[in-house]
């Protein structure tokens, strides 16, 4: 049931929803933990309009099409099922074998990567709790490098819920709004997180792994468990017209579709955000190739926000109007 907080009540009387507008029925079971709620808000560019209050589950809500995990390989001799996968933000994504841990030299040409046991081919592997701790902090350990770090969703309860506020329709800006540092660009159908690009070179320079599972996810303490990557999990929104099939939302309430072909090579005609319009979906993004590090270009719409950033943001002491700012031009 929907309800708009100081309106009607919306039982009876749906919102009328566009080819551009956000579709809270596109969510599959078990992905959203609460009813959706229409709320006023106000997006990045200022502009007062209504969102939709969303609470996502933090996991997988279709384990067995969008699993969780594996990440390290136990052992250099370990197979690719053992393992999952790395970027290196180019386009290629590397499949997190044995192999691939005894090469690490070789790919980064740099005799220090060292992850395993010379004599037992056994990987360096930090899990459990305290591979929870240090997943949620990218920057380098002194003293402490060479290991593989995988966070399990066991090790948070299962999942981290978020509260967001998307626009009940998307605000087109005049010019795209960057993705930009570590805010969370938007939710996936299934109910996990859609997370910004990973620091890959703040990972790398400790000589560490924060590997990601089959489907580009991985979790840490502050954000949970979310997707670095489209690696074919959580295409639920099947198209009737053959169109590559709907992933999620961004914040700014525009739909995310799967790549527009299996290959990896990425679908010409898109604009700098990876977007078109067509006439059954309006505007809508494109899920970058795996490998890009990251989920779409940029944003055309003014954003809406997750319910703990805003929180974050109140709760900053207010600055004197001769202090500079810090906050992007574009936002």
């Amino acid at each position: 049931m929907l309800i708009a907080c100081g309106e009607s009540d919306l039982s009876t009387s749906k919102p009328n929803v566009t080819k551009e507008a956000i579709n809270t029925d596109n969510f599959i079971s078990g992905a959203l933990t609460t009813a959706p709620v229409i709320v006023d808000c106000a997006l990045s560019g200022g502009t007062q309009t209504t969102c939709y209050r969303l609470t996502i589950a933090g996991a997988p809500a279709d384990p067995e099409t969008s699993p969780e995990g594996p990440y390290c390989p136990q052992n250099i001799s370990s197979s690719k099922e053992e393992g999952g996968t790395w970027i290196d933000g180019k386009g290629t994504v590397y499949k997190v074998d044995g192999k691939f841990i005894e090469n690490l030299s070789t790919l980064y040409k740099d005799k220090q990567w060292q992850m395993y046991d010379i004599k037992t081919g056994k990987v360096t592997i930090i899990s459990g709790a305290r591979g929870c701790e240090v997943a949620g902090d990218p920057r380098p350990i002194p003293g402490f490098n060479n290991f593989c770090l995988e966070c399990p969703l066991d090790e948070i309860d299962g999942g981290i819920k978020k509260t967001v506020f998307i626009p009940t329709k998307p605000v087109p800006t005049s010019k795209p709004t960057q993705i930009r540092g570590r805010d969370n660009t938007g939710i996936a159908l299934n109910g996990v997180l859609l997370g910004p690009p990973a620091p890959l070179d703040m990972i790398l320079s400790s000589h560490t792994l924060g590997v990601f599972d089959q489907c580009g996810g991985h979790a840490n303490p502050h954000e949970g468990y979310h997707y670095h990557a489209a690696n074919g999990c959580a295409e639920l929104g099947i198209q009737k017209d053959g169109h590559s099939p709907m992933i999620g939302y961004a914040l700014d309430g525009y739909a995310i579709y799967a790549k527009t072909d299996k290959s990896t090579i990425e679908a010409e005609g898109l604009d700098e955000c990876s977007g078109e319009t067509d006439q059954i979906r309006g505007y809508h993004y494109h899920a970058s190739a795996p490998g890009k590090n990251q989920i779409f270009g940029c944003y055309m719409g003014e954003k809406g926000y997750f319910e703990e950033d805003a929180r974050s943001e109140q709760s900053r002491p207010k600055m004197d109007d001769n202090e500079p700012s810090h906050r992007p031009l574009d936002e």
